[in-house]
């Protein structure tokens, strides 16, 4: 009997470190908002989409190499799930990341907020996503 190649099957617990990781970065975002630290909320905001997104590229074997990527595997979520808001979240997402070349004086508060707020909702219609591809879970 040959060994199976593990690389290529679902592995809950990357995806669980990869999942816990975007939580992290979240709650790290949220909390540098509130001390006015706006390129590092910007920066854990980014963070918490892309990490989300490693996630449900694992559980869905798609590839994830590049930040590049990043718009093909939300078009490929918002296929499968026939929610087009992923794709538009995630430009928000984006925008976080975008951030990190912001002059300090030209970043708002009230909007790395907004936009930190429209990146939670984005992990929350990725995290179905994050069970293999059967749909089954571990």
């Amino acid at each position: 009997m040959t060994q199976p190649n593990l690389q290529e099957q679902y592995d809950p617990k990357a995806v669980d470190d990869c999942w816990r990781q975007a939580h992290e970065f979240l709650g790290k975002a949220r909390e540098w908002l509130a001390l006015g630290r706006l390129h590092k909320a910007s920066r854990n905001g980014w963070a918490a989409a892309v990490w989300m997104v490693k996630a449900v590229t694992i559980a869905k074997d798609w590839e994830f190499k590049h930040r590049d990527q990043f718009n093909l595997v939300l078009a490929s979520a918002s296929e499968l799930t026939g929610n087009y808001r992923i794709h538009d979240l995630g430009a928000c997402a984006r925008g976080l990341g975008d951030n990190y070349y912001v002059r300090k004086r030209f970043l708002i508060a009230d909007d790395v907020a907004w936009h930190i707020d429209r990146t939670a909702e984005l992990m929350d219609l990725l995290e179905p996503l994050t069970v293999p591809n059967d749909g089954q879970t571990p």
